[in-house]
């Protein structure tokens, strides 16, 4: 259900962008006297706008497969590095929201970053066997995995 979800958004989020893309498109190239509507019917009825479509769903029905990661951090702890896992987190712009199921949920701060990220703005941390596992969003979840790396492998210095 949760990827059928993400990847309506997904959807959603493509076509509002070509909708304002071709509202641009028609304010610079006819100075607004050619309304948009009528520029999205003549191009959604050629062969290029049929098979503009059908990029649209193919890219929306894979971006919840690639666009989403889950890591494990080898020598983790969730309890003993709890401070680090925070530190990771807040570095990169996400609180401590609740724990879920065992696992630790982090979501970002703010309401413009949210909206941003589609309200797919979770980061959850669980305990594995051997470490912890990291799941989100792939641009958020892998910053956060190399820095919490970083420190989890740092902290034989302390």
């Amino acid at each position: 259900m949760k990827y059928a979800v993400r990847s309506l958004k997904y959807l959603l989020f493509i076509c509002v962008l070509y909708v304002a893309l071709m509202w641009l498109s028609s304010i610079s190239t006819y100075g607004g006297a050619v309304d948009t509507m009528t520029l999205l019917r003549a191009q959604l009825a050629s062969d290029r706008g049929v098979w503009l479509v059908v990029a649209f769903v193919a890219l929306a029905l894979f971006y919840p497969k690639f666009g989403y990661v889950r890591r494990v951090i080898e020598g983790a702890d969730m309890d003993a590095d709890r401070v680090r896992i925070d530190n990771a987190m807040q570095l990169y712009g996400f609180k401590f929201a609740e724990v879920r199921d065992g696992g630790l949920v982090y979501r970002a701060e703010g309401v413009v970053r949210r909206i941003i990220l589609l309200f797919e703005d979770e980061i959850i941390v669980r305990r594995v066997e051997g470490g912890i596992e990291v799941e989100g969003k792939r641009r958020q979840a892998v910053r956060i995995i190399f820095q919490l790396s970083a420190y989890i492998d740092n902290k034989r210095f302390e």
